[in-house]
């Protein structure tokens, strides 16, 4: 699904949270409607569930209200109520066929049920009745470049590009100039806009050295993840750097070390250990050794530095995974930026479950979830982890609330979609388990564990249903990888 197949981080996220906010209403109905000004009050903060309610209450004595249905829908969107929010939204449709936002809202519902073909046909209309929607826009785009269409994917996105979108549609534009065969073209583009805005966001660096690395210009693009790594350290950035090939990436390393001894950094040293601990995660060098102690006199530097203290945890938790989560609770201490924040939570959740401190695990995976909530663009990866932790408890209910949740926000996310499979599984509902994998086989890229895990419930799937011929195309997959 990601142009750059980041294992690692959220591939080619797609959080278009559908909060729409013109419920359409005037402002004279909504002051002399006090139960409608409220819902509305309460969808503006976020508080989806509380604005819900109110809607519906307000529709079982005006059933036919457009705006309102409108407003349930995307509710519904929000909370993971997939079912629900397309059968309102049609409801909304019906009375209102013309409706932008709803034609959109559906479209997004549906991606959520990974009904990829309906949901472009409604995004698509949604745009010919409103072609400002960028946000839908760039929705539509994703869905095109997933089905392989980038030259369509392109031309949807050359307009907003043009018209100084931000950095977000100019990454799309980027990924589907490479997708086209064009990456000088895309790395001329991204380039330019580093070079106006160095603190262009992680993920157009991360976009514009994966141009020149498709380019052929490894060089430059080794230069672009150095200088995006040195401003976002725990970012997506660092996948990229990893794809250097692996005698190049050495080189540029041992230079950068010999840098560092002459002129110690303090950004350079972060970089440079994450890139060391990353690079060879079964041990088999020295890298995690020079790590540490790279790490280590970085925080000596800079004792106040939470990324510093972060990624020394990484480099401990191989070896003691005790003193890892006390340099976690360091950086916790120095009040990182909320991302990193999150990337820490999710860690100590992750290593206290593997010391089977089931309540300390519960409180940092809820911690997480927490200040992922209130991040501006949500991690779903992150949500995952919980989810994970939900099911190994067996509390599968919960587990599946916040899996919807995932869903709302990523609904083309694989990883996602393969929990999504799990749970049917246990339920024994193999014709759905089917649906949820071949949706994993399609988006799940170069990543072999998505594909394995898919291949094997796949396999099992029509078993089960008395199909063992397509059973035996799964298992051969997996025996020949």
């Amino acid at each position: 699904m990601s142009a750059l197949s980041w294992k690692s981080s959220a591939r080619n996220l797609f959080l278009h949270v559908f909060v729409t906010l013109t419920v359409c209403l005037t402002a004279a109905a909504q002051s002399s409607v006090p139960p409608l000004a409220s819902a509305d009050a309460a969808m503006q903060a976020g508080r989806f569930a509380d604005a819900a309610r109110e809607y519906e209450a307000w529709l079982k004595a005006h059933p036919d209200s457009k705006e309102v249905l409108l407003a349930l829908g995307i509710c519904y969107v929000q909370l993971g109520r997939q079912d629900e929010a397309v059968a309102t939204l049609r409801r909304h449709l019906k009375l209102a066929p013309k409706s932008a936002a709803g034609r959109a809202a559906l479209g997004i519902a549906l991606l959520d049920g990974a009904k990829t073909a309906e949901a472009k046909a409604e995004l698509e209309t949604a745009i010919q009745l409103n072609p400002k929607q960028v946000d839908v826009v760039e929705a539509l785009a994703r869905v095109y470049l997933i089905e392989g269409k980038a030259v369509e994917a392109a031309t949807l996105l050359r307009p907003l590009a043009a018209s100084g979108a931000g950095d977000e549609t100019q990454a799309l534009l980027g990924d589907a100039l490479i997708k086209v065969g064009q990456p000088r073209d895309a790395a001329a583009m991204l380039e330019r806009r580093v070079q106006a805005n160095p603190r262009s966001t992680s993920r157009i660096y991360a976009m514009t050295a994966w141009a020149h690395l498709k380019a052929g210009d490894i060089a430059k693009a080794a230069e672009f993840c150095e200088r995006g790594m040195r401003i976002y350290p725990d970012s997506e950035i660092e996948a990229v750097y990893l794809s250097l090939p692996a005698p190049f990436m050495a080189e540029r390393i041992g230079a950068r070390i010999k840098r560092l001894q002459d002129a110690p950094d303090v950004a350079e040293m972060i970089a440079v250990g994450r890139v060391l601990i990353d690079a060879d995660p079964a041990r088999k060098t020295r890298a995690n050794e020079i790590a540490q102690r790279m790490l280590a006199h970085a925080i000596e530097l800079a004792p106040d530095n939470a990324s510093a203290h972060y990624n020394y945890g990484r480099a401990l938790s191989g070896s003691s995974i005790e003193r890892a989560l006390g340099e976690w609770e360091k950086a916790l201490a120095l009040n990182p930026g909320a991302e990193l924040r999150l990337q820490i939570l999710t860690k100590i959740g992750a290593a206290r479950l593997d010391l089977s401190d089931i309540e300390a695990a519960e409180r940092a995976f809820q911690a997480a979830l927490e200040v992922n909530r209130k991040l501006p663009r949500r991690n779903p990866q992150a949500m995952l982890e919980y989810v994970r932790f939900l099911q190994s408890r067996s509390r599968i209910e919960e587990a599946e609330v916040l899996l919807n949740e995932v869903l709302s926000l990523n609904p083309l996310s694989p990883q996602a979609h393969l929990e999504r499979a799990k749970m049917l599984v246990a339920r024994g509902q193999w014709d759905k388990v089917i649906e949820e994998g071949e949706f994993v086989l399609r988006n799940a890229g170069e990543d072999e564990e998505l594909l394995r895990s898919a291949h094997v419930l796949l396999a099992r799937a029509y078993l089960r249903l008395k199909q063992p011929e397509k059973a035996q195309r799964h298992r051969s997959w997996i025996e020949s990888h």
